[in-house]
């Protein structure tokens, strides 16, 4: 797989929030994210809205454009959350469908996701958290580029300041190189709904491999 064909791709799958794997959306509650991650190669906007539409349904729309390295590249996808172990205590499981077109380049064409997340609350030492997986599996292009995908995320809140959150991003296509991304930040409260993320990412490819991340989460 030629290398601006899998930047495009990269820009494209790792858009969404930490948040939005295991737990449902209350009904008729929801979340939003607005995200940019600036490099000196380029930069990536990506906007996500989940709506609790009952309480075995979450709902939403995943939009997101990249010119990374010059490399235009975009998607608009709406998905579908299932419940598949809620629960007030240990882990909890969902699954969940996306479907829609992306974009590398001036081409666009169908792309479908099916992803299986893992996530509970952590208590230790007086602190509160929480950790998640996504597996994601993804075809686009009529299935002619398919991929693997493994993001993870451990939050851990403190007593003042702004809490710790760590994520890994993992994305093996078929046939090609594994590759990563770390990205460690910082979660501002600054409403009783809304947060401001910030933080570093680093990632084992492209000539810039440092750039920064600025996301803003609001709770309705």
């Amino acid at each position: 797989m030629r290398l601006p064909i899998l930047i495009a791709l990269l820009g494209q799958l790792w858009s969404l929030p930490a948040m939005a794997g295991a737990w449902l959306e209350q009904k008729g509650g929801g979340f939003t994210s607005t995200a940019l991650r600036a490099r000196a190669s380029g930069q990536e906007l990506s906007g996500y809205v989940a709506y609790g539409g009952s309480r075995r349904l979450t709902f939403g729309l995943d939009l997101h454009h990249s010119t990374d390295m010059k490399t235009k590249s975009a998607h608009a996808l709406v998905f579908a959350r299932l419940p598949l172990r809620q629960s007030d205590q240990g882990w909890q499981l969902a699954f969940e469908l996306a479907s829609g077109f992306g974009r590398d380049g001036a081409q666009w064409s169908g792309m479908r996701q099916l992803s299986l997340s893992a996530g509970r609350g952590l208590s230790w030492q007086g602190r509160d958290g929480w950790v998640n997986f996504d597996l994601t599996r993804e075809w686009r292009r009529g299935g002619d580029l398919t991929a693997w995908k493994l993001d993870s995320a451990l939050g851990i809140a403190r007593k003042t300041g702004p809490s710790v959150i760590l994520r890994t991003e993992l994305y093996q296509p078929d046939g090609g190189e594994m590759i990563w991304k770390a990205l460690p930040g910082l979660r501002w409260q600054i409403s009783p709904q809304r947060e401001v993320l910030t933080g570093l990412e680093w990632r084992s490819f492209g000539a810039e491999r440092l750039g920064l991340t600025v996301e803003l989460w609001h709770r309705f």
